[in-house]
C-alpha cells in the first residue's frame, strides 16, 4: 500500500494532492471497492506520463484523444482493474498489484480498444469543432444520364439508393482510411429534393461485430438535384491499431420518408 501511495500516487497527482488522498486513506479503508478503484484510475494515469504524443498531422487532436482515452479507460476498468489488484494485496505483492491493474484494465480486445477510441475522438470533435474533417459531396452523374442508365421513369416518383462504398486501400494504423460512397436520387423532373445520409462503423471479430462511434458527422441532411452522387469521408485509424484489425463501414441514404437504402464496405487495417 505504501509503494502505491507514496511512489504512484505522489508521481501522477501534486503534493497536495498526495496528501488529500492520504488524509481519506483511512475512510475508504471502510470500503475497499472505493480504494481499489482509486487505486486502479492512478494507475491508468500514470501511464499517460511516459506515452510520447503520438506523431501526426493533427498534433493536438492526437493528445486530446490520448487523455480521454485513459480517462474514459480509467472510469471503466472496474472489474477488471479491481480485481487484478484485490488478488495481489491479499499476496502482499505491490509490484505485482500494478501488474495486475494494467492487465485487468486491458482486457477487451479490438472491440474494446475500438469503442475507447472513437469516443474519444468523438468527444474531442464536440470539444473542439474545427478538428472535426469536413465531407465532400461531388456529383458524378447528371440527371439525363443516370435516367438513361437505369431506366428511371417519372411514375417511379422519388428515388434513393446506395450503390457502393469503397476505401482506398491500403490501411495503415496512425493513418486516415479514405471513405467513399456512391448513390443516386432521382426525382420526376429532376428537381432537388432532402435527403438524409447516415454513416456507421463497426469493428469486426471473427463472426461478431459491435458498432462504435463514428468519428465525424455520422448524419448530415442534404438538398441535391437528381443525379449520382459521391460522398467522401476520412476516418482516423489509431497509431496502436493492430494490423489485421477488420471495421466494416455503412452508407446510408434516405429520401422522401421513405426506409433507408444501404451499402457497406469490410476493410483490414495492414502492416
Amino acid at each position: 500500500m505504501t509503494y502505491l501511495r507514496r511512489g504512484l500516487l505522489q508521481g501522477t497527482f501534486s503534493k497536495n494532492s498526495h496528501y488529500y488522498f492520504y488524509s481519506i486513506n483511512m475512510k475508504l479503508r471502510a470500503n475497499p471497492g472505493q480504494y481499489l478503484s482509486i487505486i486502479a484510475a492512478a494507475t491508468l494515469l500514470q501511464l499517460s506520463a511516459d506515452v510520447q504524443a503520438q506523431e501526426s498531422a493533427n498534433a493536438e487532436l492526437d493528445s486530446c484523444v490520448r487523455n480521454e482515452q485513459i480517462v474514459t479507460t480509467a472510469k471503466g476498468a472496474g472489474a477488471g482493474a479491481i480485481a487484478g489488484l484485490s488478488a495481489m494485496f491479499v499476496a502482499h505483492k505491490s509490484n505485482d498489484a500494478v501488474k495486475g491493474a494494467l492487465i485487468g484494465a486491458a482486457v477487451g480486445g479490438a472491440a474494446g480498444f475500438a469503442t475507447a477510441y472513437y469516443t474519444a475522438v468523438d468527444t474531442c470533435y464536440k470539444k473542439n469543432p474545427s478538428w472535426k474533417p469536413e465531407s465532400k459531396l461531388e456529383r458524378t452523374r447528371s440527371y439525363d444520364e443516370l435516367k438513361k442508365k437505369i431506366k428511371y421513369k417519372p411514375s417511379q416518383g422519388i428515388v434513393a439508393r446506395a450503390e457502393t462504398v469503397d476505401i482506398v486501400a491500403p490501411v495503415k494504423a496512425d493513418s486516415q482510411a479514405e471513405m467513399n460512397s456512391t448513390f443516386y436520387v432521382m426525382t420526376p423532373d429532376g428537381a432537388e429534393t432532402n435527403i438524409t445520409v447516415e454513416r456507421k462503423l463497426f469493428v469486426v471479430t471473427g463472426d461478431k461485430e459491435e458498432q462504435v462511434v463514428f468519428p465525424g458527422d455520422a448524419t448530415q441532411p442534404f438538398t441535391v438535384a437528381g443525379g449520382e452522387q459521391r460522398d467522401t469521408v476520412h476516418i482516423p485509424i489509431a497509431k496502436d491499431t493492430k494490423a489485421g484489425t477488420v471495421y466494416r463501414v455503412e452508407f446510408d441514404i434516405a429520401a422522401a420518408g421513405m426506409p433507408p437504402s444501404s451499402a457497406s464496405k469490410t476493410f483490414t487495417v495492414t502492416e
